[in-house]
């Protein structure tokens, strides 16, 4: 670890900022590069930083930190810019991963299973018995949804809850947030289909706090960050909050607050590069790090097998010149964050960073560069583990991806008493403090992202940003996309995937 020392002067006293701006100025563990000079990496560290330069100037980033790393040791580690808060991005800052926190619920779950207290593929009512759900498939779907389908989004989930999502910035509780996915539709038949979704991982989540009789964050702390040493790690709010060293995401139009995240179990951790990176090793490790066995080997490879769309449980597994890698990515509330590792060549990499960006993309071009230019040797016994539980998915992706959509309802012919419901509507963004341009914008009639519903020929047609569809209605004033996703205006608020509307024209 290389530590710059630094003299700062001050005339009196120094203030607790003062205090803290030396402190990771001088030994906060700035990021580190290699000292071995005759590592073959070191030929190309200049390569790297320039990539890293590169990608932060264009991409607008404020602050990020980066590591290339084998299962022992840090090959190349940089941190780039500042926290939201002015001071310094280093190996011990905190970042919001997002959706990487699906992975972490996925080895939790998994460990609870190791342990007896879960078991994958019984139907979630035996550990949630009053929980119910909508489907227009099927009754009580929750008697046949499994914990592997909440992880593989197999389930049938939307992306969001009606309670606490990524429009919905106001502080709501873990309990709310559950409780509103009852309200939710069903997309498709319980496990015949593939929708990525947060509404799993969060059941998922809390069926592991009912059966361990923890909160999630003691859970995790306990079987997984207190023995792996990830010192900062969390997904309790006011340890993050308590942090000197964090950053915040940053959200163009939007001041830069801390936001509280309701989504435990898919998208709720903060951690800094150095725990990150620990977390990575152990799955490189298969289950163990520095002796310590964390997780079988055999529920690693659950985890690693495909069910549709390159996706395992809480992983996704992808082939690219025939080079197996191991990956989640994270995004939202003003982060991005990328994890992947090349198992074959036991390389990895982790991107953390307080703007929107391209994480995985420079994280993969440089683990590229440093594959392509040592040439470590593969390990052919990992290709055939992965060969053997995803092999025939790599062969017959188009084919086993392939699925038949059904429909809730065929009724797509336009009445007249659906007129009520044309119009440009605005998806509500709740809780969020604008910048003061920003709310001239809006006062003057601009919203980001728009949804139009509209007469089209003999059909109710709906555009959105996700791009558009007939409206098949199955109920009065509740109406399902050809994606199966509900467009409701049985309430008072209509809503679009659980998102609320505001009709504007």
């Amino acid at each position: 670890m290389i530590l710059n020392f630094t003299i700062v002067l001050f005339d009196g006293k120094c203030t607790n900022r003062q205090v803290l701006l030396i402190l990771l100025i001088t030994v906060g563990f700035v990021c580190y590069q290699p000292l071995n000079t005759d590592s073959p990496a070191d030929v190309h560290i200049n390569e790297f930083e320039d990539v890293l330069a590169a990608f932060k100037k264009n991409e607008k980033v404020r602050g990020l930190a980066f590591a290339l790393f084998d299962n022992n040791d840090v090959i190349f580690q940089k941190c780039l810019g500042n926290s939201t808060y002015g001071y310094p991005i280093n190996g011990e800052t905190l970042f919001s991963i997002q959706s990487i926190s699906k992975n972490i619920t996925t080895l939790a779950v998994m460990k609870a299973v190791q342990d007896g207290l879960l078991d994958l593929d019984l139907p979630i009512s035996n550990y949630l018995p009053g929980f119910k759900i909508n489907s227009c498939f099927e009754d009580d779907p929750e008697e046949r949804i499994t914990i592997r389908m909440l992880l593989s989004n197999t389930a049938g989930f939307t992306h969001e809850a009606p309670v606490g999502n990524n429009y919905d910035f106001r502080p709501v509780l873990f309990h709310d947030h559950i409780n509103s996915i009852a309200d939710s539709w069903l997309k498709f038949p319980a496990g015949t289909n593939y929708s990525y979704s947060n509404l799993g991982f969060d059941l998922a989540a809390k069926i592991v706090e009912d059966v361990s009789g923890m909160v999630f964050n003691d859970y995790l702390k306990i079987n997984i960050f207190d023995p792996l040493e990830m010192t900062f790690t969390t997904i309790h709010d006011d340890e993050v909050v308590r942090s000197l060293n964090k950053t915040e995401g940053t959200i163009p139009y939007i001041k830069t607050k801390h936001y509280k995240l309701p989504y435990l179990g898919a998208g709720a951790v903060y951690t800094s590069l150095g725990d990150l990176i620990k977390y990575v090793q152990l799955h490189m490790h298969f289950g163990e790090l520095d002796k310590k066995s964390i997780i079988d080997r055999s529920n690693l490879n659950k985890m690693y097998t495909i069910g549709f769309f390159n996706y395992g449980l809480g992983t996704y597994i992808g082939k690219i010149d025939g080079i197996y890698f191991l990956n989640h990515n994270g995004g939202g509330y003003g982060y991005s964050s990328a994890m992947l590792w090349y198992p074959e060549y036991n390389v990895g990499a982790v991107m953390l960073c307080n703007s929107n960006c391209a994480a995985f993309d420079v994280s993969r071009a440089i683990l590229n560069m440093y594959v392509e230019n040592t040439s470590p040797a593969k390990d052919f016994s990992v290709t055939e583990i992965f060969d053997t539980y995803n092999g025939e998915y790599f062969s017959h992706s188009n084919q086993i991806n392939a699925i038949e959509r059904q429909y809730c309802s065929n009724d797509t012919l336009f009445i007249e008493d659906w007129r009520k419901y044309t119009g440009t509507y605005a998806l509500v963004y709740e809780g969020l403090e604008l910048k003061w341009y920003a709310k001239l914008a809006t006062l003057a009639g601009y919203h980001p992202q728009k949804v139009f519903i509209e007469k089209e020929g003999q059909t109710l047609k709906i555009r959105t940003p996700q791009g558009e569809s007939i409206l098949r209605k199955y109920r009065p004033g509740l109406f399902f996309t050809n994606g199966g996703e509900a467009v409701s205006f049985t309430d008072d608020i209509p809503t679009y995937r659980n998102i609320k509307l505001k009709k504007i024209k």
